[in-house]
This record gives structure tokens, C-alpha cells and sequence, in this order.
């Protein structure tokens, strides 16, 4: 079978506009599912943006279509050549929906949710009030407008209570997001929310103390089976900064695993067409579980979820979708640490340097030098949680020596 599996950002959906900041996990999401998907024997079409081509980074798809600003419609075309298709993309604006309609539209499978499935899960609030009528814990919420009053806005947040988060309501992953303690935050917020997303209507929510953490499972639309309980390293920052998703590692042990995943299961199985891999996050404390969002895409943690699991994750998505079936059972073996790497500003990268990074197996993307900031995704595997992140500081001391050809600086790296 053809299956395309694209990434919007490094596949080229900016590839008339300045490159994300995301490019690193993007493409280390892209590299590995056209890997795995590859192994599951496949034949894997795929497209890599101009600007990331031009490094060569490694990938193995039988065919790579490199896309240029001249391009009129290379996602259309592409799909014109398959016979089914894996979308990661975000939600925000419409795009992962618009993406998964248009393969609708020329017959091609999708090997993830149907349209349906995106709209709903996109639109944060509806998902809340789902996850709420089947008895899940959820944080106090509002959907407002950012052209409210500043004095309404103050007065439904002090209904949530200080501090709170201010959400973009189709949000991907931490954009747009601040973490609001007074009402002199509150515009600087709604600042932050308009720079990302053209929708006049976010989420305000209450901050709940505990773990952050996420589920991830394979549906088939009906019936969904909990993989692994991941832990997810978090900065909700004020407006003034910026919120990070930094990394994490695949499995989290924890006392409210089993609860996580019933939590999980039984609310990715209320949503018509929500098949495919699924990621959910959630907050463990002593209160429970609280469900924030559900991702119907591929999530950072399948980085390391891919490592640790015994089977091949794309088979498993593939029996899924086309099949309705999944394993009675999963197999872990071992703790990933995945994470991303900022770089120190005096470090060159130049295509040999890049190239000579890129042979670490620990290398999931190298520093693309985009946007005047280079980072790398990094992701370990070892018997333990405490081998794999001693794996990864070890990793990260060599990397950056040789990048800057002396000794690790210690500001180079995100901590977890």
C-alpha cells in the first residue's frame, strides 16, 4: 500500500513563510513514522520543505518530494499518488482539519481521525464538557472573547481563580499559552493568544497543581488501547515569556497509572471516528486524574513511546484503522528520555557539522539553524528511568563539546 505521512511544518506548510520554531520535534515526529510505517511495509511518499532539504537529514521514505514557494498544491498532488495518508499537523485554525477533509475528498484512507473527530477534539471547551457529562474530573473553565471587556475578562477569571491559564481554544501543544496570577497579565495575554491564532475565542482555565502528563493510545474507533502513561516537562509562563514543552520520558510510573488510563480509554471511545494513535493530557495530584486535552495527532511522546514499545507502533495503527483490531496486549522494555537541546548563539552549524550530529543514534533531529536559534531533539533509551537520563546528560555534554569545540556550557541545555 502507498501511504503518505506528512508533517505540516516540516513538510513544507510554511513554505512560503517563515519556518516554525517547532521544526525540531516536527521533523523528529516525520523521520521516525515514516521509519516505522517503512518497516511495517509500507511504501512511504512523503515531502520535506526546501529550507530542511538542503541539510540532506536522514529519512527513510521510498519517495521525497521536496517542496518549493513556487509550489501551487504539492499536498493535493501527493495525495493523488497514494492510496492512504498519516496527517500530523496542528489543530490550530482549521489546519489538521482542512488537511484530513482533503483527503476525504480524493478517496484516500486516513490513517488517523476522521474530520469529524479533528473538529470536535480541536475545540477544547466542547472536549471539556464531554469529558465532564462522563464523569471525568476537569479544571473550571470559560470560553471567552479577547475582544470582552478587560473588566469582564476579570471578573470570569477571579470566578476561576488566580493564577490561571489562558489558552488558544484550538491550540497546539503550548502556543499562546500564559499563566495568568493578576489582572495586569490579563491584555499582555490576550496579546500573546492574538500573535498565534486568528479565532476571537479562547479558553480560560484553572491551574492545577500536580504532573504533568499525557496518555497515549491507538483507536480503532470504537475501542482504544492505552499504550503508555508519559511524563511531560511543562514551563506555563507569564505572558511575558514564553510557556515550553521541553520534553519528557516514556513510561511515567505513577500510583494513578491505572486510573490515567481508564480515564484516557474512556474518553477517547465516546468520540465518533477517533481512530488511530490519539494523545491525552492530563494532571495527576492527590485530588485524581484531570483531563485537559486530547490530541488527535501524533504527540512528542510517540519519540519516546516508539522505543520503549516491543512492537512496532505503526503496525499496531495500521491494524487498527484499516482492520478494527488491536493487540490484547503491549510490551515495554526500558525508560526514553527525549528532549530538546537549545543551543549556545555562538555555536556555528553548517551542513558538515550538521551532518557529523546527525550520526548519534540519540539525534532524533539535528540543529536545524532556522530563525536564529538552533536546537536539537535528542531522545535515549536504557534499562531505567535514572540510566536513560544519565544517557542523555552524557549525550548532551558531547554534542555540544564538539558543536562549540570545547567544553559543555551548561546554558545550552533545557533542564527537566
Amino acid at each position: 500500500m502507498k501511504l503518505l505521512v506528512y508533517e505540516f511544518f516540516s513538510g513544507g506548510g510554511y513554505v512560503r513563510g517563515e519556518i516554525s520554531g517547532l521544526i525540531g520535534e516536527a521533523y523528529a515526529m516525520l523521520r521516525y513514522a515514516v521509519e516505522d510505517f517503512n518497516a511495517a511495509g509500507f511504501e512511504v511518499y512523503t515531502t520535506l520543505d526546501h529550507r530542511i532539504a538542503v541539510f540532506d537529514p536522514p529519512l527513510k521514505a521510498q519517495h521525497v518530494r521536496v517542496i518549493y514557494d513556487s509550489d501551487s498544491n504539492p499536498f493535493e498532488e501527493t495525495l493523488s499518488m497514494v492510496d492512504a495518508a498519516f496527517l500530523i499537523a496542528p489543530e490550530t485554525d482549521g489546519v489538521l482539519y482542512t488537511l484530513a477533509e482533503e483527503a476525504v475528498k480524493q478517496g484516500v484512507e486516513l490513517f488517523g481521525p476522521l474530520p469529524s473527530a479533528i473538529e470536535l477534539t480541536s475545540d477544547k471547551s466542547r472536549l471539556l464538557g464531554i469529558a465532564e457529562k462522563l464523569g471525568l474530573r476537569v479544571p473550571r473553565h470559560r470560553v471567552l472573547k479577547t475582544t470582552n471587556s478587560t473588566a469582564s475578562i476579570e471578573r470570569e477569571a477571579g470566578r476561576v481563580g488566580y493564577p490561571c491559564v489562558f489558552k488558544v481554544l484550538d491550540g497546539a501543544g503550548s502556543e499562546g499559552m500564559s499563566l495568568v496570577s493578576r489582572e495586569e497579565e490579563i491584555q499582555p495575554a490576550l496579546v500573546k493568544i492574538r500573535s498565534v491564532s486568528e479565532r476571537d475565542e479562547f479558553l480560560l482555565e484553572e491551574f492545577v497543581e500536580g504532573v504533568n502528563a499525557s496518555v497515549s493510545l491507538i483507536s480503532t474507533g470504537e475501542s482504544a488501547l492505552p499504550l503508555t502513561l508519559n511524563f511531560q516537562s511543562v514551563r506555563v509562563a507569564p505572558p511575558s515569556e514564553e510557556s515550553k514543552y521541553v520534553g519528557g520520558y516514556v513510561p511515567l510510573r505513577h500510583k494513578l497509572r491505572k486510573s490515567a488510563f481508564e480515564s484516557a480509554e474512556t474518553l477517547v471511545k465516546s468520540v465518533d471516528g477517533l481512530q488511530g494513535y490519539v494523545g491525552v493530557d492530563l494532571i495527576l495530584s492527590e485530588e485524581g486524574v484531570t483531563i485537559l486535552e486530547v490530541n488527535p495527532r501524533l504527540t512528542t511522546s510517540y519519540l519516546g513511546l516508539r522505543r520503549v514499545l516491543k512492537q512496532n507502533p505503526a503496525e499496531i495503527i495500521s491494524q487498527a484503522v484499516t482492520r478494527k483490531i488491536l493487540p490484547p496486549r503491549v510490551s515495554l522494555e526500558g525508560c526514553a528520555y527525549f528532549e530538546k537541546i537549545d543551543l549556545p548563539n555562538s555555536v556555528e552549524v553548517d551542513n558538515d557539522k550538521l551532518r557529523s550530529i546527525a550520526r548519534y543514534e540519540a539525534v532524533a533531529a539535528p540543529p536545524f539553524p532556522v530563525r536564529g536559534r538552533k536546537h536539537a531533539i535528542l531522545v535515549t533509551h536504557a534499562e531505567d528511568e535514572e540510566h536513560a537520563r544519565l544517557k542523555m546528560e552524557k549525550t548532551v555534554e558531547e554534542i555540544v563539546g564538539e558543536l562549540a569545540g570545547s567544553a559543555r556550557d551548561a546554558s545550552g541545555r533545557q533542564e527537566l
